[in-house]
């Protein structure tokens, strides 16, 4: 047995949970995560709504939903190591209980896109006093590996390039990919109905990152007038707004869970979206991605990052105080020629 065999069956001894984040676009770098601890060997369980929802696409990844808080607690304890990104109540929480924050981030790893200082712990005594020597070992690196996963300065870098620096340099992983591997439903087609433009109007973040809903309807008329076909997707707590400014102009599907929303993003040709979970969920599947940003800037971090994209942005921004005026400055001409792009590729 070589070396390397030797790492790899030991690294199957050791059981490592991530408890994702709940957003989409987050839940969806955790997967990444998730999917690379197990590429180096360890026996690893991801827990989250939109993991659950996508298992059957990631057959290899053994992934399962978050019980309640109280259950959680016992479902962890299986664990020798466990990974969590606190939800924004337990966050809460942290900011304000100091003795709370002491107890959690000494029994989990605490790990978060933008943690604060407070929140890093050494666990290697910890885990010295639990495991085998061996074990203990192969945790050396991600034992040190808590807070933020933006560790150092980045410029231009995706949230994706960070994470997979993370994952080389703090948590030490010999083996990093940028992709997950995914096994669609054998009934689907990969980007079948070319002529499908996805049009994702809204996002979970405040309302003044998404693009005017009327530019948004302007834009699929324009696609519709040189053949494509816009279909505008929303979330459900979004729908009924959607169908009142719709008028039944546009196809509006409602997708209440995050499978069904993947096999129809996958079979169509491109999404345009604002700053959204949607836009990442496109990206990660494979599908070219419009993102519409409010600032100034093509390669803010958030952008997705996993497939071929473009991100389109105003030339200028006007600010009166905490207010800042920016749609006016993308016009539909300036996605509709994103949109060509990505196509003509």
């Amino acid at each position: 047995m070589d070396c390397q065999q030797f790492e790899q069956n030991n690294n199957n001894l050791i059981k490592i949970a991530v408890v994702s984040f709940d957003s989409l676009g987050d839940s969806l770098l955790y997967l990444l995560l998730a999917y690379n601890l197990q590429q180096n060997g360890f026996d690893v369980t991801y827990f989250g709504k939109v993991g659950d929802e996508l298992s059957e696409w990631i057959p290899s990844l053994r992934m399962l939903p978050c019980a309640e808080s109280d259950d959680m607690e016992m479902v962890l304890a299986d664990y020798h190591l466990v990974i969590k990104c606190p939800r924004k109540h337990v966050r809460n929480r942290l900011n304000k209980d100091a003795e709370y924050l002491v107890h959690l981030k000494s029994k989990y790893l605490l790990v978060c896109q933008k943690a604060p200082e407070s929140w890093v712990y050494d666990h290697t005594q910890r885990l010295r006093s639990e495991l085998s020597p061996d074990l203990c070992e192969s945790l050396q690196a991600l034992a040190k590996s808590s807070g933020s996963i933006r560790f150092k300065p980045f410029i231009d870098e995706s949230a994706v390039d960070i994470l997979c620096t993370y994952m080389q340099k703090k948590m030490q992983l010999a083996i990093v990919s940028r992709q997950v591997a995914i096994k669609p439903p054998p009934h689907l087609r990969f980007r079948r109905y070319d002529k499908r433009i996805i049009v994702s109007p809204d996002s979970a973040g405040p309302e003044d990152k998404n693009w005017g809903q009327q530019q948004f309807l302007s834009l699929c008329r324009q696609l519709k007038s040189v053949g494509y076909k816009p279909v505008i997707v929303v979330s459900p707590a979004n729908y009924n707004e959607w169908q009142l400014l719709n008028r039944d102009e546009f196809e509006l599907p409602l997708f209440n869970n995050i499978g069904d929303l993947a096999s129809f993003i996958f079979e169509s040709a491109l999404m345009v979206a604002n700053d959204s979970g949607n836009g990442h969920l496109a990206s990660f599947l494979g599908v070219p991605v419009v993102t519409i940003y409010k600032k100034p800037n093509p390669k803010f971090h958030w952008r997705p990052d996993w497939s071929a994209g473009k991100v389109v942005y105003p030339k200028l921004v006007i600010k009166f105080f905490n207010y800042r005026v920016w749609r006016p400055f993308v016009s539909t001409r300036q996605v509709f020629a994103a949109i060509s792009e990505l196509l003509a590729r």
